[in-house]
């Protein structure tokens, strides 16, 4: 299984074995932990603005602990970035399998913070019950971020909110992406593929399931394109 997300709120992903069928758990939920089952955890951050932290890409790998999304992040930023963390996760599906509702919650626990801070907010963890409840009643995610901070902070409004995307790739990005893909095999090597299908290199993103197919002169395009910025290192 692949992700990506950026800060936008654009989001990404796919899953290799689309055809695993599981019953689901007692909650109606999936059961992801059994869907994802042993491995590893690998997360990659990086950022496009020098200033910000992760300017260089940083990598860190964990084993999978539970299975369980929520938890093994929390592991992963427990383990890898030191960081301790709370966080829940929820998805409601429909009988057919896709997703009606998905949501969840994380909670970044900071140095300074208090004893008396820190068991309030795990009462608080431990009293508000299955995410993935909380979205089949249909409660909002401020009431959710209020009964997380009971207690603690009185939260009248959202001070940040973030609409994620969902959907295809966009299609300039796309192009880009595909064309260094076939750069990157080798003239050699699609030149057989150009002869073994009748001139035409066909190319599909993991991610939004479009093919794209070029012929001899779009590819005889690309790698001219490509040895370009080579030719004027010369």
């Amino acid at each position: 299984m692949l992700v990506i997300a950026g800060q936008d709120g654009f989001v990404k992903g796919r899953v290799s074995n689309t055809g695993l069928e599981l019953e689901p758990k007692p909650d109606g939920s999936p059961d992801i932990a059994t869907a994802i089952g042993k491995g590893a955890l690998e997360v990659v951050r990086s950022n496009t603005n020098p200033y910000m932290p992760f300017y260089q890409p940083y990598t860190g790998v964990v084993p999978i602990q539970t299975g369980e999304v929520a938890e093994d992040i929390a592991y992963y930023l427990a383990a890898s970035e030191q960081t301790s963390s709370a966080i829940g996760l929820g998805v409601v599906v429909n009988k057919d399998g896709t997703v009606m509702k998905a949501g969840g919650w994380h909670i970044q626990v900071l140095p300074m913070a208090s004893e008396e801070t820190l068991t309030n907010l795990e009462a608080n963890i431990q009293g508000l019950g299955s995410t993935t409840t909380l979205l089949a009643q249909g409660t909002p995610t401020i009431d959710i971020a209020r009964l997380l901070l009971l207690g603690l902070a009185d939260v009248k409004s959202a001070t940040f909110s973030m609409v994620p995307k969902y959907g295809p790739c966009e299609d300039l990005d796309l192009e880009e992406r595909m064309k260094r893909a076939i750069s990157a095999m080798g003239q050699e090597e699609v030149d057989k593929i150009l002869d073994e299908n009748g001139g035409i290199v066909e190319i599909s993103c993991d991610f939004c399931r479009v093919t794209k197919r070029y012929d001899k002169t779009q590819v005889d395009e690309m790698f001219l394109a490509a040895a370009a910025p080579e030719a004027s290192k010369d």
